[in-house]
């Protein structure tokens, strides 16, 4: 039992990731930026509404899976 309940962790885990990976490209290509800038904006180096707000949905939609 112990076993299957880390292995759905650990699957949970994997697609948390793969969703996760891609998250400052898709929002680069969604706005025409270079994906450090979204990068930039994540960490608060920089600022851009929009793109934060574009990250924000992309975290709740990757928490979804």
């Amino acid at each position: 039992m112990k076993e299957e309940t880390q292995k759905a962790r650990i699957t949970k885990l994997n697609k948390l990731i793969n969703s996760l990976c891609g998250i400052y490209t898709r929002v680069a290509r969604q706005f025409g930026v270079h994906r450090t800038f979204v990068s930039r904006v994540a960490r608060g180096e920089r600022r851009s509404e929009p793109i934060a707000e574009a990250l924000a949905a992309e975290y709740e939609r990757a928490k979804k899976t």
